[in-house]
């Protein structure tokens, strides 16, 4: 009885492993980091000319130490580090303005709770990306932690916001690509409702991955902001 009971378990069970074995693998999204979401990035820092970056289609004028006269950062008094630049796009010229500042500049305005319970004295990056021509009535702004401890980038923690009057993008920090517990290839990325769509890993060889589906607008703001970072 037992082995005719053996004999139709092995009956039985053939035709489901070859199932098994012949049915196709569940496809996964590769994510944010693949070659094709890569974006080329060159430095240009000759001896008789001054440093340029280009990302894409994208490139920069050289910097120019100071604030700008048409940016809204002339109202801000406790500044340093300060510097502006052009980001030139195949159909617009935006202006960008980088500069540090206490986080008490903005206690007059809303913060994310990850920036608002900072000391006063901690010091943030502030960048001021002016409205391109495809939305002329749209400027974004970067506000990021200039400091960032090694157990917010071992766990990707939120350190900033892109935001304009009626979109707010988070930025979160890592140190993935480099050794844990350490600020070596610190990565930002950029994540839209959630899902990450763009990263750049500043240095002396920055990297850049976007999405191919993010809006040719936000492509723009995204791109200004990166190359801010790339640039300080």
């Amino acid at each position: 009885m037992l082995k005719i009971i053996y004999r139709l378990l092995i009956v039985v069970y053939l035709p489901l492993a070859g199932c098994t074995v012949t049915s196709k693998p569940v496809v996964k999204d590769a994510g944010l980091y693949v070659s094709a979401n890569e974006l080329p990035v060159k430095v240009r820092d000759g001896w008789l000319t001054a440093k340029t970056l280009s990302l894409g289609s994208y490139t920069t004028s050289s910097r120019t130490n100071g604030i700008a006269a048409n940016t809204p950062a002339k109202q801000l008094r406790n500044v340093s580090d300060a510097f502006y630049f052009t980001v030139k796009a195949p159909e617009a010229q935006i202006p960008v303005q980088v500069l540090r500042t206490p986080r008490i500049t903005f206690s007059n305005r809303p913060l994310p709770g990850y920036l608002n319970t900072l000391p006063g004295d901690a010091s943030l990056w502030y960048v001021h990306i002016g409205a391109a021509a495809a939305d002329p009535l749209k400027s974004w702004e970067l506000i990021l932690k200039s400091n960032v401890a090694f157990l917010e980038l071992n766990d990707n923690k939120p350190v900033g916001v892109l935001r304009s009057a009626t979109d707010e993008i988070r930025v979160t920090a890592h140190n993935h690509f480099g050794i844990k517990n350490s600020a070596e290839k610190v990565c930002y990325e950029f994540h839209l409702r959630g899902v990450p769509v763009a990263a750049v890993m500043p240095g002396e060889t920055p990297k850049v991955w976007m999405q191919a589906k993010v809006d040719a607008a936000l492509q723009q703001t995204l791109a200004s902001a990166m190359l801010a970072l790339a640039f300080k």
